[in-house]
């Protein structure tokens, strides 16, 4: 990994700045940035964020040019556990364990590992054993933070099935507000939220409802361009309308699109629901 100031100095060449012009977009001195640069000084986090982002970019951003256009295993893991789309990923799953054993002083990592165990369990029909592993993590930590943040929200929405339905239903409301009022570009997630939700009202054989939290999700889930979800929320919509025909139409897209585990999911609840065609 390069020095802060080899990072700095290197992107600030690259965007064709200056010295005196990055001294004077952050009123920093030159001659500290001119030491920062030869790791003669090291900044203080303040006027690193302000280095950082005059030169237009985040402090992620920097890591990731620092660590040679890298993520490092830390973020790496958390990177893999936000794009986990469904706990029928295995092999992901088991990526990610493998790698967080590598961080077992972490303890933003040794947090999820249990959660991550949780999935597997999941996976294999044992969800007393799931929820054994996620719920004291849910009751420790999550239910006790006041504000969500996004990786919370993500976490949240994989562990949803490990609650009994009033806590769903508790946690499917906070959850949608919060990314509301907080988060609005998490429009995929807030769909996600939404889909667990209307298949929790449908369990409760409540269409009605389910139908207004489908019809909630669909121009977030058409805005993120994810068809997958798209024909997931169509085909119970079907479900709901007692539509047979549509809801096999879902499920066929779902195959030709080789998206095995969400087709899983439809014919599984097709099957499930049908007294309603």
């Amino acid at each position: 990994m390069k020095t802060f100031g080899e990072t700095l100095q290197k992107i600030r060449k690259s965007r064709n700045i200056t010295q005196r012009q990055l001294s004077s977009n952050t009123r920093i001195n030159r001659s500290t940035i001119s030491k920062i640069e030869h790791s003669a000084e090291e900044p203080a986090y303040e006027m690193a964020v302000s280095l950082i982002r005059t030169l237009g970019i985040t402090p992620d951003e920097f890591s990731y040019i620092r660590n040679n256009y890298q993520l490092d295993t830390h973020d790496k893991i958390i990177y893999d556990i936000l794009n986990i789309a469904y706990n029928t990923e295995t092999n992901k799953i088991d990526k990610i364990i493998e790698q967080s054993t590598l961080l077992s002083s972490d303890p933003v990592i040794t947090r999820l590992i249990p959660i991550l165990k949780g999935f597997k369990a999941a996976n294999t029909n044992n969800l007393a054993l799931a929820r054994k592993l996620i719920l004291p993590v849910w009751h420790d930590y999550l239910s006790k933070n006041e504000t969500w943040t996004i990786l919370d929200l993500c976490i949240i929405n994989l562990i949803f099935f490990a609650f009994d339905e009033e806590t769903m239903a508790s946690i499917s409301d906070q959850a949608i507000q919060t990314i509301e009022n907080n988060y609005q570009f998490l429009k995929s997630l807030e769909s996600s939220f939404l889909l667990n939700q209307a298949i929790l009202y449908m369990e409760r054989q409540d269409f009605s409802t389910a139908i207004t939290s489908l019809n909630r999700a669909l121009p977030l889930i058409e805005h993120s361009f994810r068809y997958d979800k798209l024909f997931l929320a169509k085909g119970r919509l079907a479900i709901c309308h007692h539509n047979q025909k549509e809801a096999l139409h879902c499920l066929s897209v779902l195959k030709e699109m080789g998206a095995t585990s969400v087709h899983q999911a439809l014919n599984e609840e097709i099957t499930k629901f049908n007294n309603q065609f």
